[in-house]
C-alpha cells in the first residue's frame, strides 16, 4: 500500500506519454521479428469460432505534408513526406496487393466500422476517394449502414473532396486542428489557417457529414487564454464532437529536444485539463473519455463507433460473447487478433518504411515488421486498460468474461487511488474520477508495473536491442 502511494507521489510530477491511447504493452514492446502470420490467421479462423469476431478497419495513408520542424515538431507516428500524386497512385497499387494477401482469410468476415486515417487521408483527388472503397470492397462486402471515416488537416479538405467523400459512402470526418491561434500554429510549421477550420465545417453541415475536431493543449508558450480561445471558438459551431488532448512530448521530436523549456510544467497542464473540461461542460458538452467530449444537444450524432468498439475488443449479445479484431491495413498499421481470454493472439505492425513495405508487397510477401504474443495476462490488462478509457470498468461483464473479479486481482493499487480520490469502487463497477483522469497514464503503469518490469528483464536475458525510436509509434493507430 506505501508503495504504492509511493509511486503516484513519484510520477504525477512526471510527464505521462501516451496521453491519446493506452494500450499494453506499448509497441516499444512489440519485438518479436518473425511473427507467423500464415498460423496466426488460421489460429483466428478457429478461435472466431469461440467468440464470433467482426472487423474494426483500419486503413492507412503515409504521407503528410512538409513541416519545418519536421513532423510538426511533435508527432511521433510513422510517416513519409508528401511530395506529389505519384506517391498516392503508387501506394494504392500496393495497397490492393496487401487486400489480395488477406482476402481468402477475411471470407465472410462482417466490417464493424472503417477508418481511414493517416499520415494524411485527404491528401488524394477527389476521383481517388471511390478507389479506396473500391479497394476495400474488394476484401470486404461493406454494409450500407456502416459507420465510415475519413481523417485529414484542414487545408487539404475542400467541398468537392468532401462531396466526392460522401458521394462514394464516407460518412463521418475527423479532422486533426491542433490549434486556431496563429502563433501556436507557426510553432508546428503548419500552413493551416484557422478560416480552412470553418469553412470545413461549414461545408460539413451543408452536406450533413458528422464531423470531430482534435485540438491540443500543453504547447509551447500555451496560456490558458488561448486554449480557452480556441475551445470557444469551436464549441460556438455547434460541432458534435471535440477531442481535447495533452501534448504527447516523445522521442527525437523536435519539441522534445529543443523546446521543453517553452512548455507549461506538468501543473500547468494539469490546470489547462481542469480548465478546458470546465469550459466544455459549461458550452454544453459531456465527458466520455479523458480527451474526448460529445455534445449533449447535437441534432446529428458525432458518430465514434470506430473508437468506442477499439475500447471494447469483447461485448455480449443476445447470443453470448461477441469480439472484434482490428486490422491496420497499409503502410505502419498496427493489428490486434485476440483470440480468446484462454487462448490469447497477436498484435502485430506492418513496416514502417514505405519502400520497405513496397518490397514485401511486390514479393507476395505480408508487410510485417514485429509484433507481441499475447500472455493471458497481457490481455487483462489490455482490455482493463481500454475500459478504463471509458472512465468506468465494469466489474460483472470482466467476472464473466475473464474468471475474475478487477478489484481483487489489483487491490493494492485500487486502495491507494481511492484514498487519493481518484477513483471510485462500488459492487458493480470501478469508476475514474475527478485528476485521476488526467493521470489515467499514471494509474495505467501503476497497474501493468509488475509486468513490465519481468518483460524488460527477459528482453535484457535474451540481448535484444531496443526499438529505435523511429520505429516505435507511441501507440496504435489513432486521429493524427
Amino acid at each position: 500500500m506505501q508503495a504504492a502511494k509511493a509511486f503516484v507521489d513519484k510520477h504525477r510530477r512526471r510527464r505521462q506519454s501516451n496521453k491519446v491511447l493506452h494500450g499494453h504493452p506499448s509497441p516499444v514492446h512489440w519485438v518479436e521479428q518473425s511473427v507467423p502470420m500464415d498460423a496466426l490467421l488460421l489460429a483466428r479462423e478457429r478461435t472466431n469460432r469461440e467468440i464470433p469476431k467482426r472487423v474494426n478497419l483500419y486503413v492507412g495513408t503515409p504521407y503528410c505534408l512538409p513541416t519545418d520542424p519536421d513532423r510538426c515538431g511533435f508527432c511521433l507516428f510513422p510517416t513519409e513526406i508528401y511530395t506529389g500524386q505519384q506517391q498516392l497512385e503508387e501506394y494504392l497499387t500496393h495497397l490492393e496487393r496487401e487486400g489480395d494477401l488477406f482476402r481468402d482469410h477475411f471470407a465472410g468476415a462482417e466490417l464493424a466500422s472503417i477508418y481511414f486515417g493517416g499520415g494524411t487521408s485527404n491528401l488524394y483527388k477527389p476521383h481517388q476517394y471511390p478507389r479506396l472503397m473500391e479497394i476495400v470492397g474488394g476484401v470486404f462486402d461493406i454494409p450500407p449502414d456502416i459507420e465510415i471515416t475519413l481523417e485529414g488537416i484542414p487545408q487539404t479538405f475542400s467541398h468537392d473532396k468532401l462531396l466526392a467523400m460522401k458521394q462514394c459512402g464516407m460518412n463521418r470526418i475527423s479532422m486533426g486542428v491542433q490549434q486556431l491561434d496563429e502563433e501556436l500554429i507557426k510553432a508546428s510549421g503548419r500552413r493551416q489557417r484557422a478560416d480552412q477550420v470553418f469553412r470545413t465545417l461549414e461545408s460539413c453541415k451543408q452536406l450533413d457529414l458528422p464531423i470531430s475536431i482534435d485540438l491540443i493543449f500543453g504547447w509551447p508558450n500555451q496560456t490558458v487564454e488561448q486554449m480557452v480561445r480556441d475551445l470557444e471558438a469551436v464549441a460556438a459551431t455547434g460541432v458534435a464532437h471535440i477531442t481535447h488532448y495533452e501534448l504527447n512530448l516523445a522521442g527525437r521530436t523536435d519539441f522534445a529536444r529543443n523546446r521543453r523549456g517553452e512548455l507549461p510544467s506538468i501543473e500547468g497542464n494539469l490546470e489547462m485539463y481542469r480548465v478546458g473540461k470546465s469550459v466544455l461542460e459549461a458550452c454544453g458538452y459531456r465527458q466520455v473519455t479523458p480527451y474526448d467530449f460529445e455534445r449533449r444537444d447535437a441534432a446529428v450524432p458525432s458518430g465514434y463507433l470506430y473508437e468506442e468498439l477499439f475500447r471494447k475488443p469483447f461485448a455480449s449479445s443476445a447470443t453470448g460473447p461477441i469480439g472484434f479484431d482490428a486490422w491496420g491495413w497499409g503502410y505502419a498499421g498496427i493489428s490486434f487478433f485476440f483470440g480468446t481470454p484462454r487462448s490469447p493472439g497477436w498484435a502485430f505492425m506492418n513496416q514502417v518504411r514505405v519502400d520497405e513495405y513496397f518490397r514485401c508487397l511486390r514479393e507476395r510477401r505480408y508487410p510485417v515488421m514485429r509484433g507481441f504474443h499475447y500472455t493471458p495476462q497481457d490481455l487483462r490488462l489490455h482490455l482493463l486498460f481500454q475500459e478504463m478509457q471509458g472512465l468506468a470498468v465494469d466489474r460483472i461483464a470482466y467476472r464473466d468474461l475473464l474468471d475474475r473479479d478487477v478489484v481483487d486481482e489489483h487491490a493494492v493499487v485500487w486502495r491507494a487511488l481511492e484514498e487519493t480520490g481518484w477513483v471510485t469502487v462500488s459492487d458493480d463497477a470501478l469508476r475514474v474520477q475527478d485528476d485521476g483522469v488526467f493521470y489515467l497514464p499514471l494509474i495505467q503503469n501503476m497497474l501493468a508495473h509488475d509486468r513490465l518490469e519481468e518483460m524488460r528483464r527477459h528482453r535484457s536475458a535474451d540481448g535484444a536491442a531496443p526499438t529505435p525510436a523511429a520505429e516505435a509509434p507511441a501507440d496504435v493507430p489513432a486521429p493524427a
